[in-house]
């Protein structure tokens, strides 16, 4: 029985880590799976080599300390790992699981590490000149947080499953979960590679927002060239639409290129197009992208006359639907 909950665990868990990949920047998390799995595949190999070279058996102090604790502490039921992140509190009371708590702590130091690197490199690459220190630091602790519950929740049962079977010398039952959960992978890769609408992080949607509001104007007039540019591709092509809906191809091309005179490669491929059929007069097409939850998209709309919309008022009750739904998850499209 706990088997088969592993062997669902690998085959549904990659789905999961794909879409928190892409909300959620996962680089610590996945530098702690690879150590882990690392590690403990290379334990005696490593142990023995600790033993003759201190500054090694330093590095690997708390992965090796992994393996002890478990010698004498069986790892708990699977389901105990699955939930880890509601079994918290009982990690705090308990000593032994506040033991397992802390050795786990070291591994998420490595990803912490990693973690703060690329905010960095994220910061002075995604944020100046119009965004500064202060609009980051509360969307970088927010992914913090979401990272570290996605880290517990997801990394936390495969490390598990790599120590207990690993333990148990069940080799061919770990080699065929792995092998499940890489092929599992490449099917929500697959999916998500052939999606066709915007799915941005989390961050990148918080950016879209606070870039147009600090620079308005510079923000209106890249959102005006992606519209003309989407409109001169449009006429080159002969592209048109029998019925209301979302524009892809060659006009949507056109308009992230030209976005990228404002906004960064990222944000400018957050928008989407949005256009009236072919019959309707004049028509219309809409450029947006998700703003805050709260208030309206960020968007902009122009007639094939050249004339720009701005009033959410003037925007077609289906398109105001398809701005709504601007970055959720659809893998339909």
């Amino acid at each position: 029985m706990e088997y088969a909950l592993r062997v669902a665990f690998f085959l549904f868990a990659p789905f999961v880590i794909v879409i928190a990949a892409l909300l959620v920047p996962m680089g610590g998390a996945f530098v702690n799976i690879a150590v882990l799995l690392f590690v403990f595949l290379a334990d005696e190999a490593l142990r023995e080599r600790a033993r003759t070279r201190p500054w090694l058996a330093r590095v690997l102090r708390r992965h090796l300390a992994f393996e002890e604790f478990y010698r004498t502490n069986p790892p708990k039921h699977f389901l105990y790992y699955m939930f880890y992140p509601l079994m918290l509190p009982y990690a705090l009371v308990n000593r032994d699981a506040r033991r397992e708590l802390m050795l786990f702590k070291g591994y998420g130091l490595v990803g912490l590490l990693v973690i703060l690197i690329g905010g960095v490199v994220r910061f002075f690459m995604s944020y100046p000149p119009e965004l500064g220190l202060k609009q980051f630091v509360g969307p970088f602790a927010a992914m913090l947080v979401l990272e570290t519950i996605v880290t517990l929740g997801l990394l936390l049962p495969i490390c598990m499953t790599v120590v207990a079977l690993h333990q148990q010398g069940h080799t061919k039952r770990l080699v065929g979960l792995l092998f499940i959960g890489l092929l599992s992978a490449g099917v929500a890769i697959g999916s998500f590679h052939h999606r066709r609408r915007a799915f941005p992080s989390i961050e990148t949607r918080q950016r879209v927002a606070l870039r147009t509001a600090a620079a308005k104007a510079p923000a209106k007039d890249a959102m005006r060239a992606a519209l003309k540019a989407a409109w001169d591709a449009r006429v080159k092509h002969n592209w048109e639409r029998d019925n209301d809906g979302t524009v892809f191809g060659q006009p949507l091309d056109a308009a992230h290129a030209a976005l990228q005179a404002f906004y960064r490669v990222d944000e400018a491929a957050s928008f989407e197009l949005w256009t009236t059929a072919r019959a309707t007069k004049p028509r219309l097409m809409i450029l947006f992208a998700e703003g805050p939850r709260k208030g309206r998209p960020v968007f902009l709309a122009m007639r094939s006359d050249g004339t720009l919309v701005e009033n959410p008022k003037d925007i077609p009750k289906e398109a105001r639907k398809a701005m709504r739904s601007a970055g959720d998850l659809d893998l339909g499209l």
